[in-house]
């Protein structure tokens, strides 16, 4: 069986989880995805081991995937929300706020 490091290393090199978020994106808002991706990677890295091995032996990490992607792009509650896009939001307020000011 192959452990979680393996398995992550596999969706990295054959660029899974980057399709999945580039098809998902697609139909969502247009943010720097690489955050993402980079959130994704660490997420797995810290969930239980036996549990990526059962999605991942089951096929179902595919889905799994896509619902964290979906999730992370879409919740205000998300990690992605909070460390990037909260603050991307933030930053183009103040910006046009001097625009506004000039």
């Amino acid at each position: 069986m192959k452990t979680k490091q393996e398995i992550v290393s596999e969706l990295f090199k054959d660029g899974t989880i980057r399709e999945l978020i580039e098809n998902v994106a697609r139909r969502s808002l247009d943010f720097n995805l690489q955050d993402l991706e980079q959130d994704i990677y660490i997420s797995l890295l810290e969930k239980e081991e036996k549990k990526i091995q059962e999605l991942y032996t089951n096929s179902q990490l595919r889905f799994f995937l896509t619902r964290m992607i979906t999730n992370n792009l879409i919740s205000v509650n998300s990690p992605y929300y909070t460390k990037y896009r909260k603050f991307s939001a933030l930053s183009e307020e103040i910006q046009q706020e001097d625009i506004d000011d000039d």
